[in-house]
């Protein structure tokens, strides 16, 4: 049975080209809001008086020794160009190893995403792993196109997805939907040689120039189709915030703000997609 009337809406669920998600994760989406399709629907309609525009990025899991490690810093770097954005991949010990040294990132708190959006133009949200990831996709994009403010969306996806629905979304939804696939050449990552202390600071010796090359090349795949920036010039511009500790600044700004949240106990609240 498809899960919603129109054919604009069914292309969400039909964008995976191998499988299509669990009617266990349909059914969460349907308990969650009282009518989802009038939710989507609304949220389509005040997209074009919405003053906020926000870049949202949903990455698939995260892996042991993974280039893809690359797109964690995306949201760092999108909010210095000074553009709103979220963020939302599965938590694992690689996420947890770069994040965990700048706040309890494997904890959460029950802040509102706009209060923080507003205060940093930054969230990040690592959630519980995900059996399936179209589960985790399918979600995301959901969710994403239930916000009012939404003007970009990343999916960064190991799967094949199909650009008739893609290109459905995209035209109906007035949102931009790019898929990312995943770096899949031969990593140059060891999770536990990763110094951030060499990986966002000036002072770099050849392992992390290597990094910071890659991890530059790849978000500019990201950057480059959000502003007026050719994948060259993106991969300059990001590689300059790499060695100029911009990176770095932002990733303490944010960690301060949730760090002092946790601390004050504002609430933990279970870990789930945004």
């Amino acid at each position: 049975m498809a899960m919603f009337v129109t054919k604009e809406l069914n292309a969400i669920t039909q964008l995976f080209t191998d499988r299509a998600p669990s009617q266990s994760v349909q059914k969460q989406l349907a308990l969650e809001y009282v009518n989802l399709e009038a939710t989507l629907l609304r949220a389509k309609v005040l997209r074009d008086f919405s003053k906020e525009k926000v870049t949202y990025i949903a990455q698939a899991k995260i892996t042991v020794n993974d280039n893809n490690l690359a797109y964690l810093f995306a949201p760092f770097i999108i909010a210095n160009l000074n553009q709103a954005v979220m963020y939302t991949t599965p938590r694992s010990p690689s996420v947890l190893a770069i994040l965990n040294p700048y706040y309890q990132a494997e904890k959460s708190v029950s802040l509102k995403i706009e209060e923080v959006l507003h205060s940093l133009g930054l969230y990040v949200d690592l959630v519980d792993d995900v059996r399936d990831e179209e589960d985790f996709l399918f979600r995301c994009l959901v969710k994403a196109l239930c916000r009012t403010d939404i003007s970009d969306l990343f999916l960064i996806t190991h799967l094949v997805i199909d650009d008739e629905p893609l290109q459905i979304l995209q035209d109906y939804f007035e949102v931009k939907i790019v898929v990312i696939h995943c770096d899949t050449s031969k990593s140059i990552i060891h999770d536990d040689l990763i110094n951030t202390r060499k990986l966002l600071f000036k002072n770099k010796d050849e392992l992390h120039k290597n990094i910071c090359t890659l991890f530059s090349t790849l978000n500019a795949n990201l950057v480059s189709r959000i502003g007026q920036f050719s994948p060259t010039q993106a991969t300059h511009l990001i590689e300059d915030m790499f060695y100029s500790e911009h990176i770095f600044e932002k990733l303490s700004v944010y960690a301060e703000y949730m760090q002092t949240h946790i601390q004050n106990g504002t609430g933990y609240r279970a870990l789930t997609t945004i």
